[in-house]
């Protein structure tokens, strides 16, 4: 079969420095994916307007933005919101459109949306948020702590221990990511947020993406409203 020809046009168009008339002309793309067992996946993709959807598919260079939403018969959840072109702007104002695409596909209650905090750990270090009263007689408190800067290191071992200092490490990495999430600092949490998402909770080493150690793992769960 003849081969599809690509338009180095739609890879200069999508470089261009225009930005603002790129985003407003870009158009959402509705990917299906494969079955699995009782799961479907979606792919939305935010693409330069009058982009075929055979580039799109073929073609992830074409890719402005993108998010995901996995249907089953539990529920829905979405996920994975990324700007592909950084020039764009930031998740919440790029990828809102494609948020908006994927709910109105969500036919399944309840809606969820799992937010990454990539950054988390650096916003720990840099602003010494945790304040533990370390003495050093208090062996215990000084294993949190060497648990807690392990964890901010990229370290995530110390959720494997089994000792009671454990269960303290993750509570207080759950309060500081909810701190983090409820500040503003993570991206895409603020477009769930700015969407009707309402923070539920806090999952550890929920996050299996190359930039979890920035996390320790942590992953938002926002309950999705109208």
């Amino acid at each position: 079969s003849p081969k599809t020809t690509i338009s180095p046009r739609r890879f200069f168009f999508a470089s261009s420095t225009d930005h603002t008339t790129l985003l407003a002309n870009a158009e959402v793309h509705c990917l299906q994916h494969q079955h699995h067992q009782q799961q479907q996946q979606k792919q939305f993709v935010l693409v330069a307007g009058g982009t075929d959807t055979e580039l799109v598919k073929r073609v992830p260079q074409l890719h402005l933005a993108r998010l995901w939403l996995d249907l089953s018969a539990k529920g829905t959840t979405i996920y994975g919101a990324k700007v592909v072109n950084k020039s764009l702007g930031k998740i919440p104002h790029v990828c809102a459109r494609l948020l908006d695409s994927a709910r109105s596909e969500a036919e399944v209650l309840p809606l969820e949306a799992r937010s990454t905090l990539h950054g988390l750990s650096d916003w720990v270090q840099s602003g010494n948020r945790w304040n533990l009263d370390i003495h050093s007689d208090d062996s215990a408190a000084v294993a949190v702590a060497a648990a807690v800067q392990k964890i901010c290191r990229g370290d995530m071992s110390s959720y494997d221990d089994r000792h009671e200092e454990t269960f303290i490490v993750r509570h207080i990495w759950e309060q500081l990511a909810m701190e983090y999430v409820n500040g503003g600092h993570g991206e895409e949490a603020t477009l769930y947020q700015e969407n009707g998402g309402i923070l539920a909770r806090i999952e550890h080493k929920a996050d299996q993406s190359e930039f979890a150690n920035t996390s320790g793992g942590a992953m938002a769960i926002f309950k999705m409203t109208e």
